[in-house]
């Protein structure tokens, strides 16, 4: 009898438990915001296949698509007006829709995201799917919050947070020569767009000057690219730091002396089998925070966003704590 009255506890608290969780779904909305021009046009083809899904399966959510450039801070503030504690964040777009719309975000705020870009690289370094929207919302649908750790910067006129990577030198020149040429615009319409990286690769890489930077101590005082990451990827999919995880608090920091130009090519197919950390060019720090200070004016690239780092002003990296159900 005490066998059969410890059973029914049982069952009777896993009931509970259910009800409680399975109702929290079904009063549940999602506010949805998604960029139809991540990755060429990427985010709309996601959306399109995701909406259908949502209304045959009764599931409540309001949709917010993005009008223009830099649109995301405007909508979250807009979602998070509305929201109630049991409705959920959705993100769907690239690398550069998720990091501006979680630089809008409350830190508090659990999201979820479907990836729509051209890089993915935040996708991959959490074995999101790629090219498979309703697999992934199935799976972000029964998820758990789970911590997360990403970039925090601050300087003097400066401040937020980073997804993937923020770079100094020759990534970030990349980048500015890129945005700022009227042949990216170009190449994006045909779906080439990622060709224009390359084009001004191979300019800045023979053109870019080496720079002197202080971090935490130690002086790179010929530093051509100099990058810090919270995962293992970079610029869609290369394995810049393989041991690099969201999951933990560390901060990996790559610094690549100026040296021979065809010599940093031949560097690009070590990258690929993690083997360009044995160069005595390439440096490799660990470290929870980093403060760093230039003797020169510099490029600089926050998850994709060209800046400017100004002579001698201190920049502090840190890592802040999110939550994601994916």
């Amino acid at each position: 009898m005490r066998c059969l009255k410890f059973i029914i506890q049982y069952l009777e608290l896993f009931l509970n438990i259910a009800t409680f969780y399975f109702g929290k779904l079904l009063s549940m909305t999602y506010y949805i915001l998604a960029n139809p021009y991540s990755g060429n046009g990427q985010g709309k083809r996601v959306t399109k296949a995701l909406i259908p899904y949502l209304d045959q399966q009764g599931i409540t959510y309001h949709l917010f698509e993005t009008q223009h450039a830099f649109d995301e801070a405007r909508l979250i503030k807009v979602m998070i007006n509305h929201m109630t504690s049991l409705d959920r964040v959705l993100i769907i777009g690239g690398d550069g829709t998720l990091s501006l719309a979680l630089n809008a975000l409350p830190p508090t705020q659990a999201f979820s995201y479907i990836p729509a870009g051209s890089g993915n690289d935040f996708a991959r370094a959490l074995d999101i799917p790629l090219n498979q929207p309703i697999k992934t919302f199935k799976r972000l649908h029964q998820a758990i919050p789970q911590n997360i750790h990403i970039l925090k910067y601050e300087s003097t006129d400066m401040t937020g947070i980073a997804m993937n990577n923020i770079g100094i030198g020759l990534d970030a020149a990349i980048v500015a020569a890129t945005n700022k040429g009227a042949i990216k615009q170009l190449l994006n319409k045909i779906k080439l767009g990622r060709l224009a990286y390359l084009l001004n690769a191979a300019t800045v890489l023979f053109s870019k000057r080496p720079f002197s930077i202080t971090v935490n101590h130690t002086e790179f005082k010929q530093a051509f690219l100099f990058t810090m990451t919270k995962h293992p990827f970079f610029g869609g999919g290369i394995p810049l730091v393989p041991e690099a995880s969201p999951l933990d608090s560390d901060i990996h920091l790559v610094e690549l002396d100026r040296s021979n130009p065809f010599g940093i090519v031949a560097l690009i197919p070590k990258v690929f089998k993690h083997k360009h950390f044995a160069n005595q060019h390439v440096h490799h720090q660990v470290s929870l925070s980093f403060d760093l200070q230039i003797t020169s004016d510099q490029p600089m690239q926050i998850d994709g966003e060209a800046y400017v780092l100004k002579t001698n002003q201190m920049l502090h990296v840190n890592t802040e704590k999110r939550f994601i159900l994916n």
